[in-house]
């Protein structure tokens, strides 16, 4: 007989009082789902049961009970004639007869043995309730939990005569953290007029289950769900567990009160009520306790150096992508387009590069199965620090660009919940928005899709052939035109002026100091030596600038090197190309200037982008070449990728050796173009290796944009930065500044001091600001 189960996607009610499943976000929400061999197949638990069997992989569900034999009946299956089973077993009776068994268990093996206990169940529901509101580190989960329970904010605000005759409806309206606030106040203030007066009113007795009042069983239901959420979000391996076995091992340590670090370990141990387990210390230690940092660790252990395609890969691919629409295929372009902005403030370049490749696998694996579904379907692949792209020939599906956007919104999605999840991220980030997708009839075409994507809802493929894209571009170019033609015209006879639009410089100090007008003002003055500078022409200069960066080309990069100093154990440094945006954004607006449409735009864009490239490749093998001759031979090695180098030392490098760096290098048209970190021997963390090299070149960039104002930056352009990590320790510890000078350049006295007195300035700075996840930082400068 067919069995019709009714599927509540996020509680389960008892009496009055809510039950979380623990299958939220699998299945729709109240929808009558026939379970039976003829519907097994049925769209719905085809998906409900994929999903289910995705997280329990991940999650390595199954080594979990093969580890641990006495789990295995407690662990969910994700086949659908079980999942059919589950629901319709899943009954809010079973599921607080589960949370009693447990927290009842958890009072026992705390030593209190419930015939003797003196207040009984029901008080001792009302003690850890009263417990658990005054525990800071449960707060969150706490006011989380209360928002979504009338009983919660009735029990917070039961003494306080202002409440008394407010309805439920209007109660309900006011947040849980406003209460909680204000409750907390009044308690204060009668605490503090009312020390010496006790407390005669003596305890309700409780002594059976059967007799828990309708306020204690919604307290319980309420407990439960916030040390579900706090292990949920915390400890990975409880969501293996089915709705009961987690409704006993949470209600086990809500019996407990204990610290909510300590939660995983009271809860796996209250697993064992369930199946009559004993000791639960073989259990998988990353089930029991796994640390944010210890989840990044490995986290970037496994995808740092991930890199999905071939040189040869990318190089078929990049010659696909230069014919243009002579080529005849689509192409789709998947881009990080947070990627700076991650850069600067988690101040972690693996961690950034490690999220990007996790997305990039995410796509591939969909790929795959694209692929399988249609074998007569080409398509190549291109990858770089930033980007997935994807050209399709052959026999291309009709509905190829509507199955690419599906495509591409899973794997958004599957990327959200785990950044979230694994609490990769900080809790104010939105991961949801850091990628995004174009598509088009060339390589270009699905460049700038992707970029007008940044616009849309999240996870949305855009595609070129798009009237409001179409519309929206054309528009911008003749806006671009029209501020370019009235810039000329106010700055015509000033030294910012290049060709038919502005120097790298102007690009690079607008791009860097977007929204501050005023510290823009200041160093364009300074600078080119201006008498007057008007607020309108820094405004329009903003404008100008950040429109027209918006046609930037992709770069494309046949051979991807991972530049970190992972395998530094000796030492190294990090060296990053300055302006080398600037170069590109001033690239692009040359090409906008001569085009008269969005079309000519990209073909203009891609030829001014190619010109930067082989800059760049020059500048690579000149950084190489210094290396290489400045140190004993055998003494360093070193990898360039993208914008980066880095070189890796066999040996300690002394400090004239690093001087002699600096100094090669600011003895050439370059000398202002690098930007130099170097990290000693002694640094045994290859994490700690890469983040003092990340903080180091934070420095100098606050070390030249201090200088920007108190120096003539003629003299700067003839000086080469290095910072020195003189310590071990990530965050604290000595730095200091290296320089290397051109020989023809002299600085003064009040130079010199004044370079001194801005890099302490800078380290200062980056203290204040850095992103911590763990210690503040705590650098001090190196005279």
């Amino acid at each position: 007989m067919q069995v019709r189960v009714l599927v509540l996607i996020f509680i389960i009610l008892f009496g009055k009082h809510t039950w979380a499943v623990a299958d939220v976000g699998v299945l729709a929400a109240c929808t009558n789902v026939a379970c039976s061999p003829q519907s097994s197949s049925s769209s719905v638990l085809a998906q409900f049961a994929n999903q289910c069997a995705i997280e329990s992989k991940a999650l390595k569900c199954d080594e979990l009970a093969s580890e641990n034999s006495a789990h295995a009946g407690l662990i969910a299956k994700c086949d659908v004639a079980s999942l059919c089973s589950q629901a319709e077993e899943n009954t809010a009776a079973d599921e607080v007869k589960s949370c009693l068994r447990g927290y009842k268990n958890s009072l026992i093996d705390t030593g209190i043995a419930l015939k003797d206990m003196v207040v009984g169940l029901g008080n001792q529901i009302d003690a850890t309730w009263e417990n658990i509101k005054t525990n800071e580190k449960l707060r969150s989960e706490f006011v989380s939990q209360c928002n979504q329970s009338l009983a919660c904010k009735k029990d917070l605000v039961k003494d306080d005569p202002r409440y008394a005759s407010m309805s439920d409806e209007a109660l309900g309206k006011i947040s849980a953290t406003a209460l909680f606030v204000q409750v907390q106040d009044r308690k204060a203030y009668l605490q503090s007029m009312h020390r010496s007066v006790p407390n005669t009113k003596p305890p309700e007795m409780h002594p059976q289950d059967n007799e828990l009042t309708e306020s204690q069983k919604a307290k319980l239901a309420d407990l439960s769900a916030i040390i579900k959420a706090k292990l949920k979000k915390e400890y990975q391996k409880f969501n293996c567990y089915t709705s009961k076995a987690q409704a006993e091992m949470a209600c086990y340590a809500v019996g407990q009160v204990i610290d909510p670090t300590l939660l995983a370990g009271a809860a796996f141990k209250g697993a064992r009520a369930v199946k009559a387990l004993s000791k639960m210390e073989a259990l998988d230690a990353e089930a029991v306790k796994v640390s944010a940092f210890a989840g990044r660790t490995d986290f970037i252990k496994k995808y740092v150096d991930y890199n999905p395609t071939t040189v040869a890969q990318n190089e078929k691919f990049i010659a696909l992508a230069e014919k243009g629409k002579d080529a005849n295929a689509y192409f789709v372009n998947i881009e990080n387009s947070q990627m700076k902005y991650l850069n600067d403030n988690l101040k972690d370049k693996n961690l950034v590069t490690s999220l990007t490749n996790y997305h990039k696998d995410l796509v591939l694996k969909r790929m795959e199965d694209l692929q399988k579904e249609f074998p007569d379907l080409k398509i190549s692949e291109y990858s770089d620090f930033k980007s997935l792209r994807f050209a399709f020939e052959g026999k291309v599906p009709k509905d190829l660009e509507k199955r690419l956007a599906t495509l591409f919104k899973e794997s958004n999605d599957e990327f959200s919940r785990y950044m979230k999840d694994n609490d990769l991220l900080r809790s104010s980030d939105r991961p949801q928005d850091y990628f995004k997708a174009g598509f088009g009839k060339t390589a270009d075409e699905a460049g700038i899709a992707a970029r007008y994507a940044r616009k849309t809802e999240p996870g949305e493929l855009v595609s070129y052939s798009d009237s409001k894209l179409k519309s929206d571009l054309n528009a911008k170019i003749q806006s671009v035109e029209q501020d370019r033609v009235s810039l000329q015209q106010q700055l015509g006879q000033t030294k910012l002026v290049e060709g038919d639009t502005f120097k790298p410089e102007v690009f690079d100090i607008v791009r860097k100091n977007m929204g501050d007008s005023a510290t823009i003002k200041s160093a364009l003055s300074n600078r080119y030596k201006l008498s007057t500078l008007s607020d309108k022409t820094v405004e329009d200069l903003q404008r100008y600038v950040k429109t027209s960066d918006e046609f930037s080309p992709g770069l494309m990069i046949a051979k991807r090197e991972s530049a970190n100093l992972n395998d530094a154990a000796q030492g190294g440094f990090t060296m990053d190309f300055v302006g080398l945006g600037a170069s590109n954004m001033k690239g692009t607006a040359d090409a906008l200037a001569k085009s008269k449409d969005l079309d000519m735009a990209l073909s203009e864009a891609r030829k001014a982008e190619k010109t930067v490239t082989h800059d760049v490749n020059t500048q690579k093998q000149f950084f190489t070449k210094v290396v290489t001759e400045s140190v004993e031979p055998g003494k360093i090695k070193s990898v360039c990728s993208g914008d980066d180098c880095v070189a890796i030392a066999t040996k300690p490098l002394s400090e004239q050796e690093k001087v002699k760096v600096l100094s090669r290098v600011a003895d050439s048209k370059y000398a202002s173009k690098m930007r130099f970190a170097f990290v000693n021997d002694g640094v045994k963390s290859a994490e700690a290796r890469n983040s003092l090299s990340t903080h180091g070149e934070s420095i100098e960039k606050l070390l030249r944009k201090n200088l920007g104002s108190v120096m003539d930056p003629n003299k700067l352009e003839g000086v080469t930065f290095g910072i020195d990590m003189r310590t071990d320790t990530l965050n604290q510890g000595s730095v200091k500044l290296l320089m290397g000078q051109s020989p023809d350049l002299y600085l003064t006295k009040l130079e010199q001091k004044r370079i001194k007195e801005a890099f302490k300035q800078s380290v200062a700075e980056f203290n204040k600001t850095a992103y911590k996840k763990g210690p503040a930082a705590r650098y001090e400068a190196s005279p």
